[in-house]
């Protein structure tokens, strides 16, 4: 019976040796499973696919992904049982960047995965990737946020998270909409965030919106460094800050804010998808020095798929896990699961394995270990599935899950609160799901819900502020002892505070109103001593203690210039100017006693006498019927008479008279234009400037007129003197120069119309200038916030009407903004034949025609022409009438009057007949 027994024992050990021999020969066989059923017939056979899953399992994160990533296996059999491969999962547990690459390093070497599936963190992908690009295995990543290692740079990356340019565009139109146009990047310095700021300023930049600052903070910072960058960030002038970080450093970095009172009214801050998707799963302190912080994610549409999935999670895995909350990363990994095992089962049965290589020694992590065959394949699987899962729909573009619509979130009390959506197409939305698909593009912030800002507030911050906390606003003001018009220090009372007035100081307070931020109470300082009322330099050494910041704006009257412009900023102008020269002038007696030839050229003269011979021999020709012998001399004479003379018989023909009224006309025009040239060389003659060379010239203390003057115009440092006033002006031009004055002013537009405002332009010329300048305004050092501000506000100034109050409140009601007449001449020219060549023309060309219209030809051919169509009896008439006139002619007795045949020089033949009738029927 013992024996027996024993014998039994052996048949049973040698019967489990057995069939573990088998079994292990079978899982060695490609994981071959054969199922038969009753029948004793193979269903079909499932092949198993290793896949390698790295996650943190001591994070609430990683245990939350673990759970979605074991579901989406569940579900995805299930609901295809026929499929003939299967994931196998090796999950390995990454707590540390060393611990994440020794896992990449066993799962590739020894459990031969055919993808990888993680790591969580982005400083764990570093190794992981090139260990997976090394070996041409896929790395599927759906936590990791870092555009460093997106398929550009590794093409075996599958990045679930999305790109980075649709939540730089997101962002970019939030803080357009909100009329931002400066933010602060605060972000972790990891070594691969790089990629995440080139997207973000690209994304501002076309919106317009300037990066100032960009703080990097190092993950294992600690609290002092922390609250040491986050003064210097407490110190600049935006006050709108963008995080990019993980939930890790991040709730840190906003505990710290909250201490240093940077949470308060009057700060914007931020938040991107690595931040916002984890807000429900933040501690309550956090949350809570967290109020009023905007963040984006990415928008998960609701669907009755992922309703069921979120309450089956809850029931299945909230009691076990309770710090645990599902949230889109969850989501992610549940679809690469899917996305995955859709891929596999595409690509069939899959018989080879790693092949082995030779390889040499490399003290380096990512010496390979092998080449997967099948890699490649997978991949481009991977890359080509489509469908609709949790997250929305699954499409990969150059490797990345393309998200089409952020979700933008507020947090308020102990959690977040969506106030609106951005989608690719529409811009910002109150509902992403609203039917009204043909809106515009917008970036408006009204179709936003209500938000509450930091610090409780329902007013927008604004994005600038004063440069330090408590600080006054620098002004630096030059003391000028004159021209008070523009700017002018007053000291209060027993007090070492200051006020400026004058135009400058009237459109700087106008100005402060218009900010979109507030500046309350500016520190005036002085350069230069009050007292005395000298200044400490010129304006070139107080722009270049601005440019030290010793100030953090200048008002005053300064010139804008291009070398000064390359050391500090200006605003867009607020008064036009340009490089005058102011001369004093006296009027003299008239000592040319030749003046009456000079409105007309020697050749015009000559031009006038030839045509007046040229209009005599016309008359000549028209008269040419009368016989009387001083006929050829009042046809010579007529032009010269016909000026002077107003007799109606100088002429007796009509076309006589039509001449006769041209040149009426050309004489009328000629002598107007002599008597205009010869009144203006007449009051140019007497006027006279004080000398004719300029010995002395003067120009205003400060001014860059001075480099002027001794650089591009070449004057002796001792012929040049400087004034400070308008006073100043007038006594030094009053003396000239050899009386210790000057001879000419030069100086800017602006504040010689001040100065001829007050004394007048009769005594003094102004003339021109080739220099120009790009006008007066306001200077601010390189980089100030405020000159964009400040010049904004002064363009929408200069449109309306206070800019001329202010004029004629400080420059007088006289003051124009109108050019004032320059003296460019001293010389009046001559009036050429050139001139007037279209006069002359015109009035010889019809006199010519007057001849040819006269002519005996033409006036024979027309006669004959009219009298083909008028009756005989007519004819008769006339020639009976000739006759009787003829004879009547011969019977009358000679005139005694000797000049009677004279008089009748240029009488026309009817009218000789009718004088004939008249003198045959007195006889009778």
């Amino acid at each position: 019976m013992k024996k027996s027994t024993m014998h039994l024992l052996h048949s049973v050990i040698l019967c489990c040796i057995v069939v573990c021999c088998y079994s292990a020969i079978l899982a060695k066989s490609n994981h071959i499973v054969g199922r038969e059923d009753s029948a004793g017939s193979t269903s079909h056979v499932v092949q198993e696919v290793k896949i390698g899953l790295l996650l943190d399992l001591d994070s609430s994160l990683g245990k939350m992904m673990e759970s979605c990533v074991k579901m989406a296996h569940s579900d995805f059999y299930k609901s295809h049982p026929n499929y003939q491969t299967r994931l196998l999962f090796r999950t390995k547990n990454s707590r540390s960047v060393l611990e994440a690459a020794s896992a990449a390093e066993e799962l590739l070497k020894n459990d031969k995965v055919r993808a990888i599936l993680g790591p969580q963190t982005t400083p764990e992908a570093k190794f992981v990737v090139e260990l997976g690009v090394s070996n041409q295995v896929p790395i599927v990543s759906f936590s990791v946020t870092s555009s460093s290692r997106s398929p550009e740079r590794s093409p075996y990356v599958i990045r679930m998270a999305g790109a980075y340019s649709s939540q730089s565009k997101a962002i970019a139109a939030i803080v357009e909409g909100f009329g931002w146009k400066e933010v602060v990047i605060v972000y972790e310095d990891t070594g691969y965030q790089d990629g995440f700021i080139k997207y973000l300023n690209d994304a501002l930049r076309e919106a317009g919106i300037q990066i100032s600052l960009t703080s990097a903070i190092f993950s294992s910072a600690s609290d002092s460094q922390i609250e040491d960058e986050l003064q210097k960030l407490k110190a600049a002038s935006s006050k709108v800050f963008l995080v990019h970080m993980t939930p890790r450093l991040g709730s840190r970095i906003f505990v710290h804010a909250n201490t240093a009172r940077m949470m308060s009214e009057g700060y914007a801050w931020l938040t991107t998808d690595g931040l916002s998707n984890l807000f429900s799963s933040m501690d309550a302190t956090v949350i809570d020095a967290m109020q009023g912080v905007l963040g984006i994610r990415p928008y998960v549409a609701k669907s009755t798929f992922l309703t069921a999935f979120r309450m089956r999670w809850e029931r299945e895995l909230q009691c076990t896990k309770p710090k645990a909350e599902l949230n889109i990363f969850g989501l992610w990994a549940y679809d690469a699961v899917w996305a995955l095992a859709m891929a596999i089962e595409r690509m069939g049965l899959i018989n080879s394995s790693f092949v082995k290589m030779e390889q040499h020694h490399n003290p380096d992590l990512t010496k390979k270990f092998g080449s997967s065959e099948v890699g490649l394949i997978l991949l481009k699987e991977i890359l080509h599935t489509r469908f609709k899962g949790l997250s929305g729909e699954f499409n990969l573009v150059n490797g990345q899950l393309q998200i089409s619509a952020f979700e933008i979130l507020n947090v308020i009390g102990n959690g977040e609160r969506p106030i609106g959506y951005w989608t690719q197409d529409r811009g910002l939305l109150r509902d992403p799901d609203s039917d009204n698909r043909a809106s515009n593009y917008s970036t408006s912030v009204n179709v936003l819900r209500s938000i509450i800002w930091p610090g409780d507030s329902t007013v927008k911050p604004m994005y600038w502020a004063i440069p330090t906390s408590g600080r006054r606003l620098k002004v630096g003001v030059p003391v000028k002892e004159g021209f008070a018009e523009f700017v002018k220090l007053r000291q209060f009372q027993n007090t070492t505070e200051y006020n400026i007035t004058g135009f400058c100081a009237d459109v700087f307070r106008e100005l402060l109103t218009q900010l979109p931020f507030k500046i309350d109470n500016p520190q005036y300082i002085p350069y230069g001593n009050l007292t005395t009322g000298k200044s400490a330099g010129s304006y070139d050494d107080l722009l270049a203690r601005l440019e030290e910041k010793d100030y953090d704006i200048v008002v005053a009257d300064v010139t804008i210039l291009p070398e000064r412009a390359q050391r500090v900023d200006f605003s867009t102008p607020y008064l036009e100017s340009e490089v005058v020269m102011l001369r004093q002038v006296k009027y003299d007696e008239i000592n040319d006693i030749w003046i009456f030839f000079k409105p007309f050229s020697s050749d015009l003269w000559l031009t006038i006498a030839l045509s007046c011979f040229f209009m005599g021999g016309v008359i000549l020709i028209l008269e040419h019927r009368a016989n009387d012998p001083e006929k050829l001399e009042k046809a010579i004479w007529f032009p010269f008479g016909s000026l002077v003379f107003t007799e109606r018989n100088l002429v007796t023909s009509k076309w006589s008279q039509f001449v006769f009224v041209i040149w009426m006309f050309t004489a009328y025009i000629v002598m107007q234009s002599y008597t205009a040239n010869l009144s203006s060389n007449m009051t140019v003659s007497r006027l006279q400037h004080s000398t004719n060379k300029l010995y002395c010239i003067g120009f205003q203390d400060g001014s860059f007129v001075k480099e002027i003057l001794i650089k591009r115009l070449d004057f002796n440092v001792s012929r040049i003197k400087s004034y400070g006033s308008v006073e100043q002006y007038h006594d030094a031009l009053s003396k000239g120069c050899h009386n210790g004055g000057v001879d000419a002013i030069l100086d800017e537009l602006p504040f010689i119309k001040i100065f001829l405002d007050k004394y007048g332009e009769t005594n003094y010329k102004l003339l021109g200038s080739s220099y120009k300048t790009g006008g007066l305004g306001f200077a601010f050092p390189k980089g100030s916030a405020l000159t964009t501000h400040m010049s904004m506000a002064l363009l929408n100034l200069t449109g309306g009407g206070e800019m001329h109050a202010f004029k004629s409140k400080n420059f007088g009601p006289e003051y124009s903004d109108g050019d004032y007449s320059f003296d460019t001449a001293s010389r009046i020219n001559s009036i050429r034949t050139k001139d007037l060549a279209g006069l002359f023309i015109i009035s010889g060309t019809l006199a010519v025609l007057a001849v040819l219209l006269s002519a005996s030809w033409f006036q024979q051919r027309f006669s004959f022409m009219s009298s083909r169509n008028k009756p005989s009896s007519v004819s008769s008439f006339k020639r009976d009438e000739t006759e009787s006139s003829a004879e009547s002619r011969d019977s009358m007795p000679p005139k005694s009057n000797e000049n009677s045949d004279s008089d009748n020089v240029f009488l026309t033949p009817r009218t000789r007949l009718r004088v004939m009738r008249r003198s045959s029927l007195s006889i009778r």
